[in-house]
């Protein structure tokens, strides 16, 4: 598809002042991993914060724009492709570029390769495919991953509820009635690990695991929680598939507790 020919240059600049979009970050991450690319290659090339990074290629993994493998012959790193619907994406990108007369310049020949891109929303592990409806409620600020993730854990059968204020999620909280809690550590208001804390005044039966897109030392976690066991802590970006076979061994762990 020649039109997913993009200018990362360009689209660091398009913008008043500089200031990238949404919709030209989510492109520049998608041109990119046409190929295939390791994260810190995406951070170098599109000059974007590690935490920024992680935020993003999470939205794109939950809503089928990129998929993963793992090169093992390069020490297992784990690579970050477009799938097809991701090329799609960029298609519409340079559609609206040229509706705005923003000119995309000719480059060199940079046709995309014949890959089969791996859907993770029509492959589904077997481990997965035996879920029996869950609740799970996740708390995080930020918007546009909470409904990313609720849309792609319902295609899991899962039953989603998704709040972005942990003091509005306190408010009505009811215990008991979720079988997990996905709850972000940094948050404006208060903190996943505050918020864990009035949880349990309130609900000592409901499991809560904590994920986050920032370096979190897990010997911090620990410090903080001695007696929570390590698969409660999940580190963004995750896939959609790992992430449902995560919440799987939780909620059906009876031993293990949060």
């Amino acid at each position: 598809m020649s039109s997913a020919r993009i200018e990362i240059t360009e689209l660091e600049t398009d913008n008043i002042g500089g200031q990238r979009s949404k919709f030209d970050v989510i492109a520049t991450i998608l041109y990119i991993c046409i190929d295939g690319s390791l994260k810190n290659h995406i951070v170098g090339k599109g000059n974007f914060s590690d935490s920024m990074t992680n935020h993003y290629i999470s939205i794109l993994l939950y809503n089928d724009l990129l998929s993963t493998y793992i090169d093992n012959e390069n020490n297992r790193r784990t690579y970050y492709r477009t799938t097809d619907k991701g090329k799609e994406v960029i298609h519409f990108y340079n559609q609206i570029q040229r509706l705005f007369k923003i000119a995309t310049p000719s480059s060199k020949n940079n046709n995309i390769s014949g890959v089969q891109a791996r859907s993770l929303g029509n492959t589904i592990s077997s481990s997965a495919a035996q879920i029996v409806t869950k609740r799970i409620l996740i708390v995080d600020d930020e918007a546009d991953i909470t409904s990313a993730l609720k849309r792609g854990l319902e295609k899991y059968g899962f039953t989603v509820e998704v709040n972005n204020n942990p003091l509005s999620m306190l408010s009505g909280y009811e215990a008991g009635y979720y079988d997990l809690l996905i709850i972000d550590i940094k948050m404006p208001e208060m903190d996943g690990f505050e918020l864990y804390q009035v949880i349990r005044k309130l609900d000592n039966r409901t499991k809560v695991c904590f994920w986050t897109a920032f370096e979190v030392a897990y010997e911090q976690f620990v410090k903080r929680f001695p007696s929570m066991n390590e698969k409660f802590f999940i580190k963004k970006p995750v896939t959609l598939e790992d992430l449902v076979d995560k919440i799987n061994r939780i909620t059906e762990d009876e031993k293990g507790s949060s």
